[in-house]
């Protein structure tokens, strides 16, 4: 008795050691995932800028770059850890990257500070980062504390139309790629040949104003000519007729936007 009683109790621990063992190897093979730390994070670094930039900042703060430095910073300090962690949402981790290097781009900007280009060039920066915030929020809301709320819903509304803006200026360029000149025979000579290409506006939008420049390139990749074509209250499905006249001769053209203007 007392040895098939040492002999369950033997098996029995045996067994308590094999179910942790799997339990312990399960735990070990499981894998975790940051999404919901990351958002965590984002939320805290924006509160802990706004809190800089409207509180902490001081007088001398607000007139040298270290404003722009140190408010960037805020946000990296919570959130650039993210770069490298696992998120089940891929399209999350992809902007969560995305927006990281949109705030390390700041801050290079933030260095240039006194720059007669800084203006322009902070304006822009700060722009893509609005924008990849917004590709966040599409993916999970941010959510800030009743404090904040007013300046996320600000940043929000500028990125928004910082990538409606982008949108629009993409159609266009698309457009304008898909340009092809064919020589008019009727109008050309021994010494002047016309080129023409019939456009519809198919963006959906009106390009109030349009500037372009049309590189003339033979077969040994040398730009021969430039010509410069123009477009007015170009509105969505009217068709333009460009043109132009050279005495050279080329293979290809390339055609660039030197200007555009969108109605809203």
């Amino acid at each position: 008795m007392k040895t098939k009683s040492l002999l369950l109790t033997t098996l029995a621990a045996i067994a308590v050691i094999i179910l942790t063992a799997c339990s312990s190897n399960n735990s070990k093979d499981e894998k975790i995932y940051y999404d919901d730390q990351f958002m965590t994070a984002l939320s805290k670094g924006l509160e802990e800028r706004w809190k800089y930039t409207d509180e902490d900042a001081t007088a001398e703060d607000k007139a040298s770059k270290k404003l722009y430095n140190t408010a960037t910073q805020k946000e990296l300090d919570q959130i650039e850890e993210y770069q490298d962690k696992s998120f089940k949402d891929s399209k999350l981790k992809e902007a969560a990257i995305s927006y990281i290097n949109a705030l390390k781009d700041n801050q290079k900007v933030a260095e240039t500070y006194g720059a007669s280009s800084f203006d322009e060039n902070w304006s822009k920066s700060y722009d893509a980062r609005n924008e990849k915030l917004i590709a966040i929020n599409n993916i999970s809301k941010i959510k800030v504390s009743d404090k904040y709320q007013s300046t996320l819903d600000e940043v929000l509304a500028s990125g928004k139309e910082v990538k409606q803006n982008s949108d629009n200026a993409q159609k266009v360029t698309d457009l304008i790629k898909s340009i092809t000149f064919t020589k008019d025979e009727a109008s050309s000579d021994e010494y002047l040949s016309s080129y023409t290409a019939t456009v519809e506006n198919t963006t959906g939008l009106t390009i109030a104003n349009i500037s372009l420049t049309v590189k003339l390139i033979d077969d040994q990749g040398v730009t021969v000519d430039e010509q410069s074509l123009f477009a007015n209250n170009w509105t969505n499905g009217e068709k333009k007729r460009f043109e132009f006249t050279t005495d050279k001769t080329f293979a290809k053209t390339e055609i660039s936007i030197d200007y555009q203007s969108i109605d809203k």
